[in-house]
């Protein structure tokens, strides 16, 4: 089959690069802003657990129509859209995602290049074996449904678990009590480290699942912490003190940049397995996501297990 010419090419990429950057300014713009408004809305500091689901929500229409154009495929034209997926904000920057988020990407570094001549399988395209209209399976689709393989999906479905809905439904209460500045501080500079570890996996790429799991309990080691700050508001240690806000805005960034790397490390070695593993990615991302912030929502805006603060009221008595 003849090669698209280079004008659609490059007009179909511009489209997939403005679909990505356009739902993460979305997003990122209401979430940075939570710092600035939490405190005066109705739902007070339990405000990032209805953003967390909501996303998630949103995300799942998707999803949906991804899994119905593959399980029940027209007869017409088709354009898979499964890869948009890992371009969609499935959560609040914050801790990207994926991404999801900045956080995804669905590129492979320089090491795949050759295997990407091979069959192309960007999201946007038919790949060679289906355009010819054979029927034969993928030998790469058997490495989707091995012990590494499982391992993988699994992974990448319980980082974006904790990253985009356990871990930002409680951000408001983990740092709001040592002051709006620390929460800003954790916003803003969680989401930029989502992108500088994007940047370190183009360079270097662990593909090693023994070192990914490592990095991925390193990661919760410091979300523990967060959550452990967050069931202890209003008063969480070294609280009305600088080395506390150095460790919980220091805590957030180390944590989103560690599972951020894990994420795009996974994906990247899923891309390289064709579109099965690309659409398996996606549909792990998504249903982590939603699991994620379903479970955190009844705890932090039902039952209210976590506690907000007062201003102008020292809960603390210090």
């Amino acid at each position: 089959m003849a090669a698209p010419p280079l004008d659609r090419l490059v007009l179909t990429h511009l489209l997939v690069a403005l679909f990505g950057m356009g739902s993460w300014a979305a997003v990122n713009g209401i979430w940075v802003e939570l710092p600035v408004v939490v405190k005066d809305l109705p739902e007070g500091w339990s405000l990032p657990s209805y953003l967390s689901v909501l996303v998630a929500l949103g995300n799942l229409g998707l999803l949906v129509v991804t899994l119905w154009r593959r399980l029940a495929p027209s007869k017409g034209e088709r354009v898979p859209i499964q890869g948009l997926l890992l371009l969609l904000p499935p959560s609040p920057p914050s801790l990207p995602a994926g991404g999801p988020g900045p956080g995804l990407r669905v590129g492979t570094p320089g090491a795949e290049e050759e295997e990407e001549e091979e069959e192309e399988v960007s999201p946007l395209q038919e790949s060679p074996s289906q355009a010819a209209g054979t029927l034969g399976p993928d030998p790469k689709t058997s490495q989707l449904f091995s012990a590494r393989g499982a391992c993988l999906l699994g992974l990448l479905a319980v980082t974006n678990a904790l990253t985009n809905g356990v871990l930002p439904a409680v951000q408001s209460f983990s740092c709001l009590p040592y002051g709006r500045l620390a929460y800003h501080l954790a916003v803003v500079l969680g989401s930029s480290a989502n992108p500088l570890a994007c940047f370190l996996a183009m360079g270097i790429l662990c593909r090693s699942l023994a070192g990914l799991c490592g990095l991925s309990l390193l990661g919760l080691l410091f979300g523990a912490y967060l959550m452990a700050l967050a069931i202890l508001s209003p008063c969480p240690p070294l609280v009305g003190t600088s080395a506390g806000v150095v460790l919980v805005v220091l805590s957030w960034v180390l944590c989103a940049g560690v599972f951020s790397y894990v994420k795009v490390a996974i994906s990247s070695m899923l891309h390289g397995w064709g579109r099965p593993a690309l659409l398996a990615a996606g549909v792990a991302i998504q249903v982590g996501s939603l699991l994620g912030a379903v479970a955190m929502f009844p705890p932090t805006s039902i039952y209210h297990v976590f506690h907000s603060g007062k201003d102008c009221v020292d809960q603390c008595g210090s």
